[in-house]
């Protein structure tokens, strides 16, 4: 018996060593691949994460973090990670869904109509909980009312209320009926977020914590809630960027205006290393019922964005197989994870410039994929 406990070991011992110099093959493959784009790159910094299929997670940086402050970018380098946050309330809610406190197929009109002004939501009696998550609501984006991209300068402190995002597309006319069509809109996880706080009874922040965050092991996600971050990255936006009034960190790393208002249409400040790590777990079946997973693929046409859209995933073709994953925009940063079910690896890069002038890079970072899927197959 000691003998084959003592083989066992030693095999073992073996594939951890094996797996563990294939990790460091892709690695340098990786690295070498990243010097090639960043010679070319027209970017303050670069934090990029690789998820391998054991679950160790290395992050390759380049450039700054903050030009004018001559801080590189770093492993620990947090950035606004902008829609992404979307992926962590998918979560809760899933788990919700497997717990039977939410229904994903019942309209939430019943849950919701006590607040008054429900009703003057788009589509208000057929909304439900799959519908939201799919985009497929026909709720205009309240983020690109001109009304609402002046008030969030009015007052920089303002700590914004779910309604009063809400508000701004009050009696809208909505795109299309409930189901029959695909249209992004931040709006959607506002109302989804006010159902998870009304059915728990808690913040969203505090069931993201204990839902996600613990259950992952995640120690570098920060709720957006003012106007300051530890180790955050200063974005770099176009000068006319017409999205939102240009984003700042001033030199005391306080930004413009108060970024609280993203709420449960993203919300979290992120590093790359986290993201990954989140991604793999989500698409391997470890945060949410198991049974939940053929729900959570199901898509619908995600229209222009190409591919399908999931219950809070994108879903489509890559030269690399099919992939998984979310992307994510702030003024000032543009985020991507990725997950490759076929290899069972993750990426996760970010970029802390949103200026389209500057942004060609996006074109060769997914790349890095390929790079993995040629080291690995080697």
């Amino acid at each position: 018996m000691k003998k084959i406990l003592l083989l066992s070991c030693v095999l073992w011992l073996g594939l951890l060593s094996a797996q563990s110099d294939n990790n460091a093959a892709i690695l340098d493959a990786v690295d070498e691949r990243l010097d090639e784009i960043w010679t070319e790159a027209n970017v303050p910094g670069i934090s990029l994460s690789i998820v391998f299929p054991d679950g160790t997670t290395e992050t390759l940086t380049r450039g700054y973090a903050d030009i004018e402050k001559g801080i590189e970018m770093s492993s620990d380098t947090k950035m606004l990670g902008g829609s992404t946050g979307k992926v962590f309330y998918s979560v809760v809610a899933l788990q919700l869904i497997g717990e039977g406190k939410i229904k994903l197929d019942e309209p939430i009109y019943n849950a919701m109509s006590d607040y008054p002004w429900f009703s003057q939501i788009p589509n208000a009696k057929q909304l439900t909980v799959r519908s939201l998550m799919r985009h497929e609501t026909g709720i205009p984006r309240y983020v690109f009312s001109e009304t609402f991209q002046e008030d969030v300068t009015v007052d920089v402190n303002k700590k914004w209320k779910p309604e009063e995002l809400l508000s701004y597309i009050f009696d809208s006319e909505p795109l299309f009926d409930v189901g029959t069509d695909f249209a992004y809109s931040d709006t959607n996880y506002i109302i989804l977020g006010m159902l998870i706080e009304k059915v728990t009874g808690n913040s969203l922040y505090d069931e993201v914590q204990t839902r996600v965050l613990d259950k992952a092991g995640l120690k570098n996600v920060v709720p957006q809630t003012g106007r300051s971050f530890q180790k955050i990255a200063q974005g770099y936006n176009a000068p006319d960027d017409s999205f939102f009034p240009g984003l700042q960190f001033d030199k005391e790393g306080k930004s413009n205006y108060n970024l609280q208002f993203e709420w449960a249409g993203g919300g979290l400040v992120i590093t790359t290393h986290d993201l990954a790590i989140l991604g793999k777990k989500i698409y391997e079946g470890q945060m949410f019922d198991n049974s939940l997973l053929n729900e959570y693929f199901k898509g619908i046409d995600a229209g222009r964005l190409g591919g399908e859209w999931g219950l809070g995933v994108h879903i489509r073709e890559t030269p690399d197989g099919m992939v998984y994953g979310h992307s994510g925009f702030m003024p000032g940063y543009i985020t991507n994870m990725l997950y490759f079910p076929k290899y069972s690896f993750g990426i996760c890069y970010q970029i802390n410039t949103s200026d389209r002038a500057r942004t060609g890079i996006l074109r060769q970072l997914p790349t890095i994929s390929g790079t993995i899927v040629k080291a690995m197959e080697q």
